[in-house]
């Protein structure tokens, strides 16, 4: 399966240095960003199976919190990185439940070991059927789609481009293993997401 990590960090070379470990490693999909923006714009095109994200970011938005956004799009599990282990900050981060707290400096076999078990585990938790409720964004669409609107008219609902409701719809086809939205919706009505 393919596997698209997502890192968010505000030093460029920290970011390239974790990209090219991430890539020696195997790991071909790997993007990086430094700021909110266009990290939800990533995450809201692209299913990414893991976010590192530096927990002190530069600007008025903390890496929780943009974790926190992303994961409502959909829930994702996030390695953090910090050169901070004081008690508000690890407060922080656990207030997004991280597969792992990575302290700076880090070597490259400690932050390939957090990605392999972070992996691994949303693997596991895929594999058992376990989180397999939709995000809140993808439970918008998911809604829409039951009272009829088409994805243009879902995207103007909610704010957001067509083009990221027609990948929400694919994802959640692939993510629950169903061939129409037919069978999505009425998954969704049998497991009482939604009223019939």
């Amino acid at each position: 399966m393919k596997q698209n990590i997502l890192i968010i960090e505000d030093e460029q070379l920290v970011a390239e240095h974790i990209s090219s470990v991430l890539r020696a490693a195997g790991y071909e999909d790997v993007a990086i960003t430094n700021n909110r923006a266009d990290a939800i714009d990533f995450c809201q095109t692209t299913s990414v199976s893991l976010i590192i994200s530096d927990l002190n970011l530069f600007g008025s938005y903390e890496g929780h919190l943009i974790v926190k956004e992303l994961q409502k799009i959909e829930p994702i599990p996030v390695i953090y990185l910090t050169a901070y282990s004081g008690q508000q900050t690890l407060d922080d981060a656990l207030s997004t439940e991280p597969v792992a707290y990575v302290l700076k400096p880090f070597t490259e076999r400690q932050l390939l070991v957090a990605v392999k078990m972070a992996l691994r585990a949303q693997a596991d938790v895929s594999a058992n059927g376990k989180d397999q409720r939709p995000s809140d964004r993808e439970m918008d669409i998911v809604r829409c789609m039951a009272a009829g609107y088409k994805s243009r008219e879902i995207a103007e609902k909610l704010f957001i481009s067509e083009n990221t409701v027609r990948t929400h719809r694919r994802n959640l086809l692939r993510k629950f293993e169903l061939k129409t939205s037919s069978e999505l919706i009425a998954m969704a009505v049998k497991l009482k997401w939604i009223k019939a």
